[in-house]
């Protein structure tokens, strides 16, 4: 042990395993506490359930993604924490590109939300429910909360473990070649996004398997019938761009464009909270978000449209790394 310590240190390079240990351990708490966070929501779900005016109140129904989401959250955290610890490459890949996609996806949102406020604010002050300075706290505490989470705790994955020294510490700790290095980093990006849409479009069943439709609503058995084929193109897309087949680059590049048209034109036909009611909230959930719904329609395909140009613009980038035909 001792020996392979010096061969370490003498290599040309700043060992990083006691700074891989601590972000692991930062994860695997971060793990937990999404983990801690799951039998919080069912609580709740049991004890709204158990009211006599549940049905009024809240669709328990439509709290369960919240609960599949934050175990998923748990077990990656976790999962990846305790590679970073053991100096996998496979960790290190894998908190890379999801830290990237995590930090992306969170600035977007974060901008989003930004331009929401000013709204968001003016609808509380004409409900007169809520005082003042009341309002003020809660859109800082929302904003920090963002911030935070969507912005600088992925911002310092990115940054560590991009580190040339950290890159060097997980190749000569772990110098077994690993599945992730068989496929460039950006394009491993497209395929774990494309793993999670699919799994988010499993979902969509908790919604009755409502889906925008080139102008229409889906939902029932129209609805699962395509968003059945939309599994079946992005498992595909998973796998063949993971290979790096330029068939799955082109499924990859229609999918994105075809599903941002589909819902632009969607919600440029059909208002937002017609959609929310076909998922199957209750009215009193619907009444809640009535005023919210006025001001994410009015953003929500300036967001869908930059989104789209954004993704397609990225696959043209890694557009250079597909040359091998199946």
């Amino acid at each position: 042990m001792a020996e392979h310590e010096e061969m370490v240190q003498s290599a040309d390079f700043k060992d990083r395993k006691v700074r891989l240990v601590v972000f692991g351990i930062l994860q695997i708490i971060l793990g937990s506490l999404s983990a801690l966070t799951v039998p919080l929501m069912i609580f709740g779900m049991i004890a709204t359930a158990a009211r006599k005016d549940a049905a009024e109140s809240v669709n328990v129904r439509t709290m369960i993604p919240g609960v599949l989401l934050y175990t998923l959250l748990g077990v990656w955290f976790i999962w990846m924490g305790i590679g970073s610890v053991k100096v996998r490459r496979w960790a290190r890949a894998l908190i890379l590109v999801s830290s990237w996609i995590w930090l992306i996806c969170g600035t977007l949102g974060f901008a989003f939300v930004l331009l929401m406020i000013p709204n968001m604010y003016d609808k509380m002050a004409e409900s007169g429910k809520i005082p003042g300075a009341v309002e003020i706290v809660i859109m800082c505490v929302m904003v920090t909360f963002m911030v935070m989470f969507y912005v600088i705790i992925p911002g310092l994955l990115v940054l560590f473990y991009s580190g040339r020294n950290v890159k060097a510490t997980f190749e000569y700790r772990d110098p077994k070649v690993r599945w992730t290095d068989k496929c460039p980093l950006p394009v491993l990006a497209i395929s774990l996004m494309t793993v999670g849409w699919a799994i988010s479009m499993l979902w969509m069943g908790i919604y009755k398997w409502t889906i925008p439709f080139f102008g229409s609503i889906l939902s029932g058995t129209a609805g699962a019938i395509v968003i059945l084929i939309l599994i079946l193109l992005l498992i595909y897309t998973a796998y063949g761009t993971y290979k790096l087949d330029i068939k799955a680059w082109w499924c990859a590049l229609l999918v994105i464009a075809g599903w941002s048209l589909s819902t632009i034109v969607t919600f440029s036909r059909v208002n937002i909270q017609d959609y929310y009611d076909k998922m199957g909230f209750s009215g009193q959930q619907l009444e809640s978000m009535k005023q919210y719904c006025a001001i994410l329609g009015s953003n929500m395909n300036l967001f869908l449209g930059f989104w789209a140009i954004a993704v397609i613009a990225y696959l043209i980038y890694i557009r250079r790394y597909f040359t091998k035909v199946l």
